[in-house]
């Protein structure tokens, strides 16, 4: 079973921001994980504890920037994240809401594949090489790249009854073995999606359901989805999940089928999974945590470019606010923005800067103005100068 944790990261204290558009310029910005995602964590740990799996973080930004923020997630309690997977690419930067549920659900459609794809190759081995030293032979190579369950191939001790070593043994026939390993798919096939209730630089608390509409179009079949969930349990037999939430004064008790997504509220607290079914749960776990995380781009996902970062948003967004800063509006052809960095100077007893590239020129003295912008260091804000600092 997967379960795919979405995360995201939002500004610590302060940001730079582009004004036109409203667009945040993440890659210039000092980030940490947005503190509703430790909730969805949280939760995610709990499904693991009560009927196994693996947990895989995704997130959408500046790789050099998402992968440093997730890596203590590996340590999170009680299990953390096993997999983490950053969707990055500068065709996304700039994206709203809709666009970004477009590429975390195409991220989501390839992690299920790759664990598909990983079983298949499994059932190909089983008809095509019999009871042969082969089929260990794929079976260990995905086992060792986290690609199968222990239930299927397993090297722990408590586990030597996986569909693998049972057929080797001759304990199962070809056709029973290649049958077992096909509802292994179905399972694969029930993951959860488990998200914050929203983020602290948007707090639109949108992208959850968003994302599950899109996951929906890719698969084409509805994905039942909860939002401001407070308390949730999954059946280790049946796999339906049973969730509660509040809006307001009214309460709601939702059943659901997976694959299906959930957003944490935080007054969320995890249950405990209970010790009958922690045997069933280790054999759906995996081998263990790929602390090496995998970056896929917009290639790689195979996403619309129209539907992404700035071409696939339809929101239009006010001005931005450099926070820690005074309000700050650019506008193209007529805001006199510094084109390069400029140290800081003394005019008439006062200093003056420094000044970054793309900082504002108000409030710098005329005479001196129109000597900056003899020089080249300031000059009229164009759309090149926004896209610059936009994709950065």
């Amino acid at each position: 079973m997967l379960i795919i944790v979405l995360v995201k990261g939002v500004p610590a204290r302060t940001t730079k921001v582009v004004s036109v558009g409203g667009v945040l310029n993440r890659a210039e910005m000092d980030i940490v994980l947005n503190p509703h995602d430790a909730k969805a964590v949280e939760a995610a740990d709990f499904v693991k504890r009560r009927v196994g799996g693996k947990i895989i973080a995704m997130s959408m930004g500046p790789d050099q920037k998402l992968f440093p923020i997730m890596r203590p997630l590996y340590q999170a309690e009680v299990y953390g994240v096993d997999e983490e997977y950053v969707l990055s690419d500068r065709k996304m930067a700039g994206a709203d809401t809709l666009a970004t549920s477009y590429a975390v659900s195409l991220g989501v459609k390839k992690a299920v594949e790759i664990h598909l794809k990983a079983l298949d190759e499994v059932i190909q081995a089983i008809r095509k090489d019999g009871y042969s030293d082969a089929v260990r032979a794929v079976a260990k190579r995905l086992y060792d790249a986290n690609m199968l369950p222990n239930s299927v191939y397993s090297e722990l001790p408590a586990v030597g009854d996986s569909i693998v070593q049972r057929f080797l043994g001759g304990a199962l026939t070809p056709s029973e073995a290649v049958a077992l390993v096909e509802e292994q798919k179905e399972l694969v096939s029930k993951f959860i999606i488990i998200s914050g209730m929203k983020t602290t630089d948007g707090e639109t608390g949108s992208v959850g359901p968003q994302v599950a509409e899109a996951v929906s179009e890719l698969l084409g079949k509805q994905l039942p989805h909860a939002t401001y969930v407070e308390d949730f349990d999954v059946d280790p037999q049946t796999l339906i999940v049973e969730s509660e939430r509040k809006m307001g004064y009214l309460s709601q008790t939702l059943e659901m089928e997976l694959p299906a997504l959930l957003t944490i509220e935080t007054e969320y607290r995890a249950r405990e999974p209970g010790a009958s079914n922690q045997l069933a749960a280790r054999h759906n776990n995996y081998r263990g945590k790929v602390l090496s995380g995998m970056k896929w781009t917009a290639d790689d996902l195979g996403a619309d470019p129209k539907r992404l970062g700035l071409s696939g948003s339809p929101t239009i967004v006010g001005p931005g606010i450099d926070i820690g800063k005074p309000p700050v509006q650019k506008v193209i052809g007529k805001s006199l923005v510094f084109s390069r960095r400029v140290d800081s100077m003394v005019v008439e007893g006062k200093t003056l800067g420094p000044f970054e590239r793309g900082d504002l020129a108000d409030g710098v003295p005329a005479d001196l103005l129109a000597k900056l912008r003899q020089d080249g260091s300031v000059a009229l804000f164009t759309y090149e100068m926004m896209t610059g600092e936009l994709f950065s």
